[in-house]
């Protein structure tokens, strides 16, 4: 008889244990590190939960001057011209999941958006914009103090 009660005792610990776990609010946190490099701007948009970054939106921005060309000159053939070898640059298809880009040409210059879903990308696309290891457990305090550091001379401002 004891044997079972101390049995049911420890099973009501592991459930409310259980539900004590389930019920912790989960800190969800956004940091956005932006630079500026030789005439391109990058922001970098993370969305995180107890510190394990989920989702980035990663924005490249590329002046006229960049370029070279009037971007406002673009016709819809150069366009998909541009967007292919953007694409293939950075070895997408376009059809990985969790990942998609997209490339804009307009009167100011070019604009690359990258959304990138960690927990969806395989790990050999995600290490194709240098994200290695366990991706499915990359923590936003240490990205955030790594672009802050910065390397080969581009540093990021975080907030």
């Amino acid at each position: 008889m004891k044997h079972k009660q101390i049995m049911a005792f420890l099973f009501a610990a592991v459930l409310l244990t259980g539900c004590g776990s389930s019920s912790k609010e989960v800190k969800k946190e956004t940091k956005t590190c932006t630079t500026e490099y030789q005439g391109m701007r990058m922001s970098m948009k993370m969305n995180a939960e107890d510190d394990v970054i989920k989702t980035m939106d990663i924005q490249y921005l590329y002046s006229e001057e960049m370029l070279g060309f009037d971007a406002s000159k673009v016709d819809k053939d150069q366009l998909k011209v541009m967007e292919d070898t953007v694409m293939t640059q950075l070895g997408l298809s376009g059809d990985e999941e969790g990942v998609k880009a997209t490339v804009k040409v307009d009167g100011t210059g070019m604009k690359m958006d990258i959304h990138v879903d960690l927990m969806k990308a395989d790990s050999k696309v995600l290490n194709k914009f240098s994200i290695t290891g366990n991706t499915k457990n990359v923590k936003l305090s240490e990205t955030v103090e790594n672009a802050e550091k910065g390397q080969e001379g581009i540093k990021f401002t975080c907030k």
